[in-house]
């Protein structure tokens, strides 16, 4: 009888284990965003944003903690960035189409694409072209305007933000 009970406890525990082993959508779509380019266009842009604003609110003693609170504070302002892009992706997009999105810009070709894409070889060009005319890639055309209006919204609601933030810090 006792051995019983552990098999039970045994099998019912198997689909946690399952289920822990498998990502999310949102942790699918967080990786897409960080290896297709995304991310990294943000921590430019906050990069820019605190260069831009030095020249006019120079480190002085008034505003010594403002500069303090937003250089330590780039990747909280960028991860803010990528949880208002999540729901946008999740939105458009099913778990299977993000897993491959993600192993496509996971690839040599997806990684040369992004780093250079005048560099791109002849089998790569033929790669992206591929996965272009995939459903995914046509999926990813189709949605191109709706995904640049979202993504140009929440864009500028985080860069009003964070240029409002660092003015009431700087001044």
């Amino acid at each position: 009888m006792q051995q019983l009970k552990y098999i039970l406890l045994f099998m019912m525990s198997i689909p946690v284990f399952v289920t822990a082993q498998e990502k999310s959508t949102a942790d699918l779509v967080s990786n897409y965003l960080e290896v297709n380019g995304s991310m990294g266009q943000y921590n430019y842009a906050y990069d820019e944003l605190l260069k831009m604003l030095k020249g006019r609110y120079p480190e002085n003693s008034t505003n010594t903690q403002g500069w303090k609170y937003l250089k330590e504070n780039k990747t909280k302002a960028v991860k803010e960035m990528k949880s208002l892009l999540t729901p946008i992706y999740e939105a458009n997009f099913t778990k299977d189409e993000i897993t491959k999105m993600l192993a496509f810009y996971t690839s040599a070709t997806g990684k040369q694409l992004i780093t250079d894409r005048s560099k791109m070889n002849p089998a790569q060009k033929e790669k992206l072209n591929t996965f272009y005319n995939s459903e995914v890639g046509k999926k990813i055309i189709e949605k191109q305007p709706i995904l640049g209006s979202e993504i140009s919204k929440a864009s500028e609601s985080w860069s009003r933000d964070l240029y409002e933030t660092a003015l009431s810090l700087l001044k």
